[in-house]
């Protein structure tokens, strides 16, 4: 009876003290991201993150690889609250490499996290492919474009909604950027930029499946804008919806601008002859 007793109280206290191990276990875990998912050269990259259990004055190490290769390394305290960020500026020497670099966070030996991001050297702004549009009965004209992770498969023109319908086959997140000439396509009122509407969809082209999504505009001038979207694995269509689309004069536009310029001028002529006589 006292060994049953005592096994019993034996496995009671091995069942607490594992119990107590998985819960500080679970309580010493630590959060990590960043503020993006891919860099260019000269961005600034921060890491951010909590800890759950805060060591008064013990500052948290983050580091920067490719492969096996360290970039960069901070360390920065931790808030009351568990918070911590870290600002590394993807400029220099060692940014040299394109491709997946890796960010680890050191709090402790037991208390380690690890995020990945996309990095390239390329100038934002730049396009690194050209892209024919076909117009309707009119020729085509060109948007510039770079993506990352996977490809552009078509674009096509929907003058109904003053919009570009673009195919991609995207292996992976990323993003692309697109190089817009004004001439030909654009969002303004009143001779001022306006936001374009960007959706994206990864099924079909149904309504119900596009959701909206946010761009950046990397660069503008007086003939192109020039924006980039963020990309995530299997995304199919993005939908880019401006205030206007002026294709290049085809004959077919031609025509019909000069039965509108006639027109103009038969109806200022009748004007005209009522004024005047």
């Amino acid at each position: 009876m006292h060994n049953c007793v005592f096994f019993c109280l034996l496995l009671l206290t091995i069942t607490i003290s594992m119990g107590l191990v998985f819960h500080t276990a679970e309580a010493e875990s630590i959060s990590l991201s960043t503020n993006n998912d891919t860099f260019y050269l000269g961005d600034y990259i921060v890491a951010f993150g909590s800890v759950d259990t805060v060591f008064e004055d013990m500052p948290i190490t983050l580091q920067v690889y490719y492969g096996s290769a360290l970039i960069d390394v901070d360390q920065v305290p931790v808030a009351s609250d568990g918070t911590f960020a870290a600002r590394f500026n993807a400029d220099g020497q060692q940014w040299k490499e394109e491709g997946t670099y890796s960010i680890r966070a050191f709090y402790t030996t037991n208390i380690i996290a690890e995020t990945t991001f996309e990095f390239y050297n390329e100038v934002a702004d730049k396009s690194s492919a050209i892209f024919p549009v076909d117009i309707p009965n009119s020729g085509t004209f060109d948007v510039g474009y770079t993506i990352r992770g996977g490809e552009i498969k078509d674009i096509e023109m929907d003058l109904d909604r003053y919009a570009l319908l673009i195919q991609t086959s995207m292996d992976s997140s990323g993003n692309i950027i697109l190089k817009l000439p004004r001439e030909s396509f654009d969002a303004q009122n009143d001779g001022n930029d306006e936001t374009f509407i960007i959706l994206i969809s990864k099924e079909n082209t149904s309504s119900e499946n596009f959701i909206q999504a946010e761009y950046e505009e990397v660069g503008t001038s007086s003939e192109y804008r020039t924006i980039r979207i963020q990309l995530e694995e299997d995304d199919k269509w993005i939908e880019v919806i401006g205030t206007y689309i002026i294709p290049e004069f085809g004959s077919v536009v031609i025509l019909i601008l000069i039965a509108a310029v006639a027109s103009t001028i038969i109806i200022s002529k009748s004007r005209l002859s009522i004024r005047y006589n």
